[in-house]
């Protein structure tokens, strides 16, 4: 079974180094777009931070519905209940729309093509296309780049989101004011034909920098379930590098209708 495997891995990176990687992602490639509307699940956080010495925890709970699809991306609806010292507050549900890249479906904003780039993921090297979006917004300049191929899960393999200040006298170029890289740690696709069929999973890590504080994410994932997510921990730090907060999150319930079949890896 390696065997068949490993000329299968040939292939599929023979096929995107010669432009496969340039296909457009479709709703198949989404995290939600292969199972049928009205899927949907539920991620529990809990929150413990660091305030002047004093440990104070909070829970919450996100309820994500998989709304509609169309020929240009997805619909999500995300109901958010807060637990704050015994207290429960639902927000008003928040409906959003993806595309297919899953990055938010918004106005003014640009798209081009990048040159085609390589990513390492468990010392494999994966062709990828690069998809960058650029958007004026109030606090400045973001720029999103996403790599990513239609021929291994999850498919987005690498997002860098950089966000500029306005320019000014002493810096035309504007200062960073947020910084984030997401990159896929290890997928079972890129493992045994068998462990990618039967138990499709995947890890992500993305670190954050804004202002003095820093994020880091350890998530771990399935394409088998609605969203993808299974279990993840957030770790913030100061300047000192002291961990003022940590949040653990885990998917605890999920319900879809059916699934759509495909042959994708």
């Amino acid at each position: 079974m390696g065997n068949v495997f490993t000329g299968l891995s040939c292939v599929v990176l023979l096929l995107a180094s010669e432009g496969g990687a340039q296909t457009a992602l479709t709703a198949n490639e989404h995290p939600w777009g292969s199972f049928a509307p009205k899927s949907w699940c539920i991620v529990e956080t809990v929150t413990l931070s660091n305030i002047e010495g004093r440990a104070v925890q909070s829970s919450q709970k996100v309820k994500t519905v998989f709304e509609a699809v169309d020929k240009n991306g997805i619909t999500l609806q995300e109901t958010e209940t807060l637990n704050v010292d015994g207290k429960i507050m639902e927000k008003k549900p928040l409906t959003t729309r993806y595309d297919f890249f899953q990055e938010a479906i918004q106005e003014n904003v640009q798209v081009s093509q990048g040159l085609p780039a390589k990513l390492e993921i468990g010392k494999k090297v994966v062709p990828c296309a690069v998809r960058i979006y650029t958007q004026q917004t109030s606090g400045g300049l973001l720029t999103t780049t996403v790599w990513y191929t239609p021929l291994v899960y999850p498919y987005v393999l690498r997002v860098e989101k950089i966000l500029l200040s306005p320019p000014d006298g002493d810096k035309p170029g504007g200062q960073v004011l947020l910084q984030s890289v997401m990159l896929v740690q290890e997928t079972s696709a890129l493992k045994s034909l068998r462990s990618s069929r039967r138990n499709r999973t995947y890890s992500l890590q993305t670190v954050e920098k804004a202002g003095n504080i820093t994020k880091i994410t350890e998530a771990r994932c399935s394409w088998d379930y609605p969203g993808g997510l299974l279990e993840s921990t957030t770790r913030e730090f100061d300047t000192q590098n002291r961990e003022i907060r940590r949040s653990v999150s885990k998917m605890t319930n999920y319900y879809f209708p059916y699934r759509l079949i495909t042959g994708q890896l």
